[in-house]
C-alpha cells in the first residue's frame, strides 16, 4: 500500500511540475500524463484486488470444515 501511495505522490508532483513549467503543457503532454495515470491506476487496482482475493481465500479456508 505504501508503494501505491509513493507512486501517486510522485505522479502528482510530476503533474504539478508539468503544469507550472514555463513552456506550458501541450495536448501531447496531457495525453502522456493521462496514460501514466491510467497505467498506475490499473496496476494499483490489480495489486489491491490480489490482496483482497488472498484475504477471502484465507477466510474461506478457515471456515471450511473437512
Amino acid at each position: 500500500m505504501q508503494r501505491i501511495v509513493k507512486t501517486w505522490t510522485k505522479l502528482l508532483l510530476a503533474a504539478t511540475r508539468l503544469a507550472r513549467s514555463e513552456d506550458g503543457p501541450t495536448s501531447a503532454e496531457y495525453a502522456v500524463m493521462l496514460a501514466v495515470i491510467i497505467v498506475a491506476a490499473i496496476a494499483g487496482m490489480q495489486t489491491f484486488g490480489d490482496g483482497v482475493r488472498g484475504l477471502y481465500v484465507a477466510i474461506e479456508g478457515a471456515l471450511t470444515v473437512t
